[in-house]
């Protein structure tokens, strides 16, 4: 248990930051900041000389989860003291039920669908890496007393730093080779993933898919009576949205369940889509163009362009490339690729293209030119923007990429 009366270190001043300023502000508690890029004006600031030769009067470190704590890192010898702002909910919590939410793609959805429902009959609300936060609320526990339900997205970032928080609930999405810029391989990303089953208290179950686990118990300690299998199986052939919104929510139905046996799923009736996941943005005869902005894994992405059953597609990557496997190469057949930003080699470089072909561009405004051009001349049916890469290289979010895309494809509409 967190003891509020130690002296506390601040480091990284991004939005947990300040958002674990604003909480331990409101429980008057003794600490103070420290990042390494920032410059700020706080009279709790505390700059590099002062720190290096103050850090053993900190009881507790509580650093961003995205930091990565290597052996270089001056933070690494007080790795048990480290804590993320997820860890101080312990305190707060009294008769929520908490369900953490992650894997590698979908957990955004996953947590929009549980909320939908469950919030039929339960006050239900989402907080993690979904990007809003709570803890800064200044009376958090008269806001808590009226929350039912706790949803959790956990990045592998959060999994591989939280100590004290505890779930009754845990699901496991899917996992693809993802964050190798701060996981050292594969392994590491995976078991970090697989961390959120020590989260359970005594007795609560972990839900995923068979194929998850088939394909991981040789190499991960499971523990076999605590896991719920989901269904992956889609019962009959979809188009690309819907086969997606089929399997996410499979994977919640078995978990509403066991939350509230009473609750009746009609997944039909589920509407709550994330922006730019998928998103059916042109629906002509002829012609479908999907918007799924949000995808920043390669694996996926191409996992989603095989879902579509035909050979007059257009598939649409860039963005900021994550760092992948070695000699890593993903299958793309019967497509034209079209690769926007300064990283269109890396891409290429992991492609392997069978029937297929593509073309670089310098930024989206020219492959957007590019694609109306092919539009016209050539019958396509089917253009699927999944970038596979972060949008940090010409954009705010995926959100403001998602949006300049639509922008964009608008005009070739007209």
């Amino acid at each position: 248990m967190i003891n509020l009366n130690k002296k506390f270190l601040i480091y990284g001043y991004g939005i947990s930051g300040k958002s674990i300023e604003r909480y331990l502000n409101n429980k008057n508690c003794n600490y103070n900041i420290y990042d390494d890029f920032k410059k700020i004006t706080n009279k709790k600031t505390i700059n590099k000389n002062y720190l290096l030769n103050n850090l053993n009067k900190y009881d507790y470190f509580i650093v961003s989860p995205s930091i990565k704590i290597n052996k270089n890192h001056l933070l690494y010898k007080y790795k048990n003291k480290i804590l993320i702002d997820l860890d101080f909910l312990s305190l707060e919590l009294s008769k929520q039920k908490l369900v953490g939410v992650t894997g590698t793609e979908g957990k955004s959805s996953t947590c929009n669908y549980l909320k939908e429902i469950l919030s039929k009959k339960y006050k239900t609300e989402i907080i993690g890496n979904f990007g809003n936060t709570i803890l800064d609320k200044k009376d958090l526990i008269k806001y808590l007393s009226k929350v039912d339900i706790l949803i959790i997205e956990l990045s592998s970032y959060q999994l591989d730093k939280v100590k004290f928080l505890k779930l009754h609930y845990g699901i496991i999405t899917n996992i693809f080779s993802d964050h190798l810029d701060y996981h050292n391989n594969v392994k590491e990303y995976i078991n970090s993933k697989f961390r959120i089953q020590n989260l359970l208290y005594k007795n609560c179950n972990l839900h995923l898919s068979k194929k998850l686990f088939l394909k991981y118990q040789r190499n991960l300690k499971i523990n076999k009576k605590r896991l719920v299998f989901i269904n992956d199986r889609i019962s009959i052939k979809k188009d690309l949205v819907h086969y997606i919104k089929e399997l996410n929510l499979n994977s919640v139905i078995k978990l509403v369940y066991s939350i509230d046996p009473k609750i009746k799923v009609d997944t039909s009736s589920v509407s709550n889509e994330l922006k730019y996941r998928n998103q059916l943005i042109c629906n002509l005869k002829n012609l479908k163009i999907y918007n799924d902005s949000k995808c920043t894994n390669l694996n996926n992405a191409i996992f989603k362009n095989n879902l579509i059953n035909s050979s007059r597609k257009i598939l649409i990557l860039g963005g900021k490339f994550k760092k992948q496997l070695r000699n890593s190469k993903f299958n793309i057949s019967n497509t034209l690729v079209l690769i926007f930003g300064n990283h269109s080699n890396l891409f290429i470089d992991h492609l392997n293209f069978i029937n297929s072909y593509y073309y670089k561009f310098i930024n989206l405004n020219e492959l957007v030119k590019f694609l109306r051009l092919n539009l016209t001349v050539n019958k396509y049916n089917y253009v699927l923007f999944s970038p596979g890469g972060e949008s940090f290289d010409y954009y705010k979010n995926y959100l403001d990429r998602g949006n300049h895309f639509n922008k964009l494809i608008k005009k070739v509409l007209i």
